[in-house]
């Protein structure tokens, strides 16, 4: 988990992002943002300039994202996660 990624998605900001690792578990393709190949500068100039030119889209792509931070990345959540692991190790 990118905690840059995760604060700039639950600020309700689409994120452009590469391929790069664990980024697109973050970052859903048109859904609250978009991928683009590592070094393909041109696609991302693409997905900068088609943001600019369809400004109706960033409302749902913001609110996608803070929904997917909500659900998947909450304090609560990934503490019980963390809880169940220690006890899956105790328990060997």
């Amino acid at each position: 988990m990118n905690v840059i990624i995760s604060q700039a998605l639950a600020s309700g900001l689409p994120v452009i992002t590469t391929r790069h690792s664990g980024l697109p578990e973050q970052v859903k393709d048109g859904y609250n943002g978009f991928l683009v190949n590592e070094g393909d500068y041109l696609a991302l100039a693409d997905k900068i300039l088609y943001l600019i030119d369809h400004p109706d889209m960033l409302p749902k792509l913001g609110e996608n994202g803070r929904s997917l931070v909500a659900e998947k990345y909450n304090s609560e959540k990934l503490i019980a996660e963390q809880i169940e692991v220690y006890k899956s190790v105790i328990d060997r």
